[in-house]
């Protein structure tokens, strides 16, 4: 049976000084399938039927979907990640980006980014395509408004765990070199329901966070970063829209 094993998988993955690594390849795919099918509103219109709170309250129902894709984040792409690394870790592999990081460092490699990214950003916004699109949620009060992005900033936490921790790192340590190119792949495939420019975009996205998780050896400031592009990108889309006013007077 093993003979036959040897002859139809990669021997990389059954021989067992090398199977944790050639795993990181199949978690990395498996989680993202796991993703597209369960985890986006899409799959929320179906479980939404069975959930009362939901049905009486169809007029936030964007909100609650929001809710369900942030848990669904937080639980595919970082807890599940998490304890698959803890299972089946990567040999001499001691950190996946959660420790503590530099905050000087950190300020100085990420805030030029962040500069660079708002005026792109309030541009880009400007567009019909962008400003109907974000926020996803439609917020009629500042209370609403504030509660939404709390909730939408904690799905970026499962986002920069999977695409700048989990699956960087490990890569980082079994092909040194091409973990930020490889990453790029799964992370620009992840914004395939999202308006064309910035799927676009998240292909540099991807390459430029890639390269300062690793110098940076921490998700942290990539969190810290993607919630305040996040932010700034509905932010924007309320004023280019003309509804930013109007959910500070309700």
């Amino acid at each position: 049976m093993k003979k036959y094993l040897f002859e139809i998988l990669p021997t990389e993955l059954i021989e067992k000084d090398k199977r944790n690594s050639f795993l990181t390849f199949f978690f990395i795919t498996f989680m993202m399938l796991l993703v597209e099918y369960y985890g986006w509103q899409g799959p929320f219109r179906h479980i939404s039927r069975h959930i009362p709170i939901v049905r009486k309250d169809l007029g936030n129902y964007t909100f609650y979907s929001q809710v369900y894709t942030s848990l669904s984040f937080l639980f595919f792409f970082f807890i599940v990640p998490f304890l698959l690394n803890k299972l089946f870790p990567v040999k001499d592999m001691s950190s996946t980006g959660l420790e503590k990081f530099d905050l000087k460092k950190s300020f100085k490699m990420y805030s030029p980014l962040i500069i660079l990214m708002l005026p792109i950003l309030f541009f880009a916004t400007s567009s019909p395509d962008f400003y109907r699109f974000y926020p996803l949620y439609k917020a009629t009060s500042i209370k609403m408004f504030i509660i939404y992005e709390l909730v939408y900033a904690t799905q970026f936490v499962g986002i920069e765990y999977f695409f700048r921790g989990f699956g960087l790192f490990r890569l980082e340590k079994i092909m040194p070199g091409f973990s930020i190119g490889i990453m790029m792949i799964p992370y620009a495939l992840v914004h395939i329901h999202k308006p064309f420019p910035e799927a676009l975009g998240s292909i540099f996205a991807g390459l430029v966070l890639g390269k300062l998780a690793l110098k940076t050896s921490s998700i942290w400031p990539g969190v810290i970063t993607h919630i305040i592009i996040a932010l700034s990108a509905d932010i924007f889309s309320l004023y280019h829209s003309g509804n930013l006013t109007k959910i500070f007077i309700n």
